[in-house]
């Protein structure tokens, strides 16, 4: 029996993991056919693994804008492949019966259900003329009997095509809940020091990619999740390929590639192994008949932030798609194509509807620059007793703009790594005139002992 390998210090490898999945986060190198295939096969893996047919039909979307249009057209797209399999014959002429008899088969059950209505019709009218005591002609009891066959023609009709639109809503549909389902008691094995991974992975690449990359999914009421490599499309209690690949790169460390102590079933080793697999690509997004696949960016900027990374770029967008799409943003905030390269007008920073957005493009030109375009009207002005030399300053601002009519402009306490002494605004009560108390309001003491500070940072 081998020598087995020395422990691994958790603290050591889940610090080491975790930078090298960040690194791996902002990998933009252009995906090769070869990529592709092995996303694939990993795909193939996943859905096999967990129990679901791999159809092998992958839309490949180069950027946020095509993804939204294939997961809009997803039931179109389906409809062809499903209609015409590459390689098996019987079934694929089997669909296309299928689909070609579903209208029929509606209207024969219609008709069938008027035929055997007609006898039960027919007695009603007679019972009809017996109750009211008055015979009726052979045109009311060809009213009464044609009345009854309608409508149970028109409730068959409803209630079979209802099972037809059903039955093409399955073949159709999105499968992410339930492959997600499915993943979740896998991932929870394994050992307990690696199970905060995935959150540690979120937390440092949150500032990356948000929710409306799925915007303009196809539902028909049936909730789309999508797959991020780095799990941040899910909520904290989905799933994510981080996790997987530490047990996996951590078991290997230890055993040195040998798994006799290990029972899991090799369908579901597979799995595990395809969800790590297909983490070249960035989103991929599952159907019945049809995953859509989003590749990564081609050029991607950010800056740090805290223990993670955001999306930042002052000179140029932040996001570079392959299709040639671009996205700017601003220390985490995308900002409109229109105001990245050029300095927006007072009217336009108070006619924008997102605060965030607004903030961002404020700081890009400085707050005292704003508050001399949009002029602020002065409340008042102090030194400030925490930053000796530095003034504090606190305006009206403009009705309607921002959440409060008071905005209090401080000095930073050191310079910025350029060696520069920033000015930046904070929004205070606007039952608040005096400068200093607007400060201690914000730093969360009383004003005495603001005002006596000997210095702030």
């Amino acid at each position: 029996m081998p020598d087995r390998a020395p422990e691994v210090d958790d603290a050591t490898f889940v610090s080491a993991f975790v930078s090298r999945w960040v690194a791996g986060s902002l990998d933009v190198t252009p995906l090769t056919e070869a990529d592709r295939r092995e996303v694939e096969a990993s795909l193939a893996a996943l859905h096999e693994g967990l129990g679901h047919r791999w159809h092998g039909n992958v839309v490949w979307a180069r950027s946020p804008q095509e993804l939204r249009r294939s997961l809009t057209g997803a039931p179109a797209l389906m409809r062809r492949p499903y209609l015409a399999s590459r390689t098996e014959r019987l079934p694929r002429l089997t669909r296309v019966g299928k689909g070609l008899s579903q209208g029929t088969i509606v209207l024969g059950y219609s008709f069938l259900a008027t035929m055997i209505t007609f006898l039960p019709a027919y007695y009603a009218g007679s019972l009809i003329n017996s109750l009211s005591g008055r015979l009726l002609g052979p045109g009311g009891v060809v009213i009464v009997v044609a009345i009854a066959s309608v409508l149970a023609g028109l409730f068959s009709a409803l209630v079979l095509s209802r099972a037809a639109l059903n039955s093409a809503r399955q073949v159709f549909a999105p499968i992410g809940e339930d492959l997600d389902q499915r993943l979740r008691p896998l991932l929870t094995q394994g050992r307990t020091g690696l199970l905060d991974i995935g959150d540690l992975v979120r937390r440092a690449v949150a500032g990356l990619w948000d929710e409306r990359l799925l915007e303009g999914a196809w539902t028909e009421g049936t909730p789309v999740r999508g797959f991020h490599r780095d799990g941040v499309l899910h909520d904290r209690g989905a799933v994510g390929a981080a996790h997987q690949a530490a047990q996996l790169e951590q078991l290997e460390q230890l055993e040195q590639g040998r798994r006799d102590d290990s029972d899991t079933d090799p369908q579901i080793q597979a799995a595990l192994a395809g969800l790590v697999g297909v983490r070249r690509a960035l989103v991929w997004v599952p159907y019945t008949w049809l995953t859509v696949v989003l590749e990564p960016p081609v050029q991607i900027h950010t800056e740090k932030a805290g223990d993670g990374v955001r999306l930042h770029r002052d000179d140029g967008p932040a996001l570079v798609w392959a299709d040639g799409q671009v996205e700017f943003c601003l220390h985490g905030v995308r900002i409109p194509a229109a105001l990245a390269a050029r300095e927006p007008t007072v009217r336009e920073l108070h006619t924008e509807r997102n605060s965030e957005v607004r903030r961002v493009l404020i700081e890009r030109e400085g707050w005292e620059h704003y508050v001399t375009r949009a002029g602020l009207q002065l409340v008042g002005s102090s030194p400030d007793p925490g930053n000796p030399g530095r003034e504090l300053r606190l305006y009206r601002t403009p009705p309607g703009v921002f959440d409060s009519d008071r905005l209090l402009l401080m000095t930073n306490g050191s310079p910025d790594r350029t060696g520069t002494l920033r000015h930046y605004a904070e929004l205070v009560p606007g039952t608040l005139d005096d400068p200093v108390e607007a400060a201690a309001w914000q730093y969360g003491v009383p004003a005495e002992v603001y005002r006596e500070l000997a210095r702030r940072t």
